[in-house]
């Protein structure tokens, strides 16, 4: 059979265009696709925005300069029980000594003090705190005592708003040391405070 010239030119293009078909995808095969680029996002779109930001807690104070130095640590909240601890820093080079439960009172955010019963040894909130007992720590200079916080952000009261203190106030000695905070007590009124014990130095 004879085939037209015509047919055979057809015959012969067709072969050659699925040839070079055949060639580009196998030159492509190894290639990783290409990542489509994002340009021109509008504000506040969430590809635009940076990562964010882990938070941390500040840093503990530095003890520079005589006097006395309180730091309360970030609370430990549970089921709605608060505990905190509270660490005495002798930054002077006199000798301190604590003893017995600490003397503590709230004031709130205006100043004012909070109608608040102090629960010595911390039973009555929860029996989860150590309690050291009481007895004298001395706080050399460089060194720390510490006591324990612990209450329950508990309401179940609708006649008065819930109490929420925003200054601790400790009296060591002749003198009251101050720290900052949110001592939320709802409707209980009670806060627990263990008894001063040594903190034990980093090596």
């Amino acid at each position: 059979m004879t085939v037209p010239p015509a047919v055979r030119v057809s015959v012969a293009a067709a072969a050659l265009i699925s040839l070079a078909a055949c060639g580009a995808q196998a030159a492509g095969a190894g290639a990783a696709p290409a990542r489509p680029t994002v340009t021109g996002l509008p504000p506040g779109h969430p590809l635009g925005q940076p990562p964010p930001t882990v938070w941390s807690p500040p840093p503990t104070p530095s003890c520079a300069g005589p006097g006395l130095l309180l730091y309360a640590g970030p609370p430990d909240a549970a089921m709605g029980l608060r505990v905190q601890t509270v660490t005495l820093t002798n930054c002077g080079d006199t000798v301190r000594q604590v003893k017995g439960y600490p003397r503590v009172r709230l004031l709130d955010e205006d100043g004012e003090p909070l109608k608040v019963e102090i629960d010595q040894g911390a039973r009555r909130v929860t029996t989860a705190v150590e309690d050291p007992g009481p007895k004298a720590v001395t706080v050399r200079p460089g060194r720390s005592a510490a006591f324990t916080l612990a209450w329950r952000n508990t309401y179940g009261g609708t006649t008065r708003p819930p109490a929420v203190g925003a200054t601790l106030v400790v009296t060591v000695g002749s003198g009251r040391q101050r720290v900052g905070g949110l001592f939320d007590l709802g409707s209980t009124d009670l806060l627990g405070v263990t008894a001063w014990k040594p903190v034990t130095a980093k090596r």
